[in-house]
């Protein structure tokens, strides 16, 4: 049984098409980074994922059981946290942590338990009794994520859960999603792509409310990866990028000061040494020669830029 099965998903405002029959089938315990430009469709996908937005057509099942737009069973039974959460800044994160669970209403013998739990799985213990007003924003994430698992959810839908946060609290944040990693489905957007390398199972990516790549992160990079050669040079005149960009085995080449990054065709052309052969050559010198594997920010500009 998928954890997450859409099919065929769509919503319109007016003549305006935001999701266009979208399908996944989202196996259990993935963690699966949604991606895609902005306007793609992602906050709306997710909206209708738990029931919060009706779609025009198509259907949505979490753990097997269709999700309602509005109040059903189902749409407590898994866990979300919006792109920009609200809190009750009066409250301390243990009080709104025990209003939450009332909502769910959690047997009350336990809650005091369940929200000691997640309280300390998100690093928040020593502030379980702080006004929300004085936590930082990294906190605020945390607590977020903590109220959507209050309910010990088999699907976590996160909505760019890392936005808005400095290094050290996306750090944080990361640290607790990956804790939760191989216990549950998580499902989440983000623009982030350097954390979906580092977190994320699979990858789904869309534009203009449709599909363009479903698959798991090192299935997409062998399919869409471009090979890449990292060079470093010594310092002489770049007057050769030119035409290096020539050369019939060279996609694309890029400088960056010192560091030269160069596309290749295919990866015979790795294996040939071709950009090395071509350095010796033109006696260029440099100081550094590396074949570097592609990260998923690369396959995003790959697929997202042969769509268009």
């Amino acid at each position: 049984m998928s954890a997450i099965r859409i099919s065929n998903l769509t919503k319109k405002f007016g003549d305006f098409t935001a999701v266009d029959g979208l399908s996944l089938d989202i196996a259990d315990n993935r963690i699966v980074g949604f991606l895609g430009p902005n306007g793609a469709g992602k906050t709306t996908t997710l909206r209708m994922l738990v029931g919060l937005s009706c779609p025009t057509a198509g259907t949505i099942e979490i753990g097997g059981q269709p999700v309602i737009f509005g109040s059903s069973k189902q749409n407590i039974g898994f866990g979300y946290l919006p792109e920009s959460p609200s809190f009750y800044g009066w409250m301390t994160g243990q009080e709104y942590m025990e209003f939450v669970g009332s909502l769910y209403r959690l047997d009350s013998d336990e809650l005091g338990k369940t929200v000691k739990h997640y309280l300390e799985l998100v690093g928040l213990t020593a502030a379980a009794r702080k006004k929300i007003k004085s936590f930082s924003l990294g906190m605020k994430q945390r607590l977020g994520i903590a109220q959507a698992l209050i309910n010990n959810p088999k699907v976590l839908i996160m909505d760019e859960p890392l936005s808005a946060l400095d290094p050290l609290g996306r750090r944080e944040v990361l640290a607790v999603i990956e804790q939760l990693k191989n216990s549950m489905t998580i499902l989440m957007s983000t623009h982030i792509l350097a954390d979906v390398d580092r977190i994320c199972d699979d990858v789904a990516i869309i534009n203009q409310g449709q599909l363009l790549a479903f698959s798991s992160l090192p299935e997409l990079k062998t399919k869409y990866a471009t090979p890449q050669v990292v060079v470093e040079l010594s310092g002489q005149p770049k007057s050769f990028i030119a035409d290096l960009k020539k050369q019939g085995w060279v996609k694309d080449a890029a400088l960056t000061e010192k560091i030269l990054k160069i596309s290749l065709n295919s990866l015979t052309d790795v294996d040939d040494n071709r950009a090395l052969k071509y350095f010796v050559e033109k006696k260029i010198n440099i100081n550094r020669y590396d074949v570097a594997m592609p990260e998923t920010e690369d396959l995003f500009v790959e697929i997202i830029g042969d769509k268009k």
